[in-house]
């Protein structure tokens, strides 16, 4: 091999290594919110799985939102996942409004959009300029979670930017 072939193919090696890093690096992106600091805009009970969901949307992000429009970059949409309180025999534990008992917290999801971001996905599972990530109770990445699946989950949702709870927000913000 000619030393011009084998620069060529170094460079060639090096770019294939970038690009595959890339692709993986989408995740690291989204950096753990101050989510508590965050606007509380919906609280959903989930009896079906025993979690209680607290969406939060960043004030930024809700001061700039227009129903119909799409989320501005920088919106920051975070699920703080709790597990919902048993009694002794298992059942669900409600209040006296008859909302599940939150337990200990479990995860806690983002999806942050940012002008750019995205690029990196085939386009079957691509979702705008979101990128998502799962973080322990602690802050810390979950790195053995699905990240996949929340592209492929939101994905149907493209004409209402890729986000479930537009409503909620909408609501939210009226009040």
């Amino acid at each position: 091999m000619s030393r011009l072939s084998a620069m060529a193919a170094a460079v060639l090696c090096t770019a294939a290594l970038f690009l595959v890093a890339v692709a993986q690096a989408g995740r690291e992106k989204v950096t753990f919110p101050a989510y508590q600091r965050h606007a509380l805009y919906d609280v959903q009970d989930q009896p079906d799985i025993a979690e209680i969901r607290e969406a939060y949307i960043n004030p930024e992000a809700l001061k700039q939102f227009r129903p119909g429009e799409p989320f501005p970059s920088g919106t920051v949409i975070t699920l703080s996942i709790f597990k919902a309180r048993l009694d002794e025999e298992g059942r669900l534990l409600r209040d006296p409004n008859g909302r599940l008992v939150r337990g200990t917290i479990d995860r806690i999801v983002v999806m942050e959009k940012r002008t750019g971001w995205g690029t990196e996905y085939p386009e079957d599972i691509r979702n705008g300029e979101w990128e998502y990530e799962r973080f322990r109770p602690d802050g810390t990445r979950e790195l053995t979670a699905n990240i996949t699946g929340c592209f492929q989950c939101h994905k149907p949702f493209d004409k209402i930017d890729f986000v479930f709870t537009i409503q909620e927000i909408a609501k939210f913000k009226q009040r």
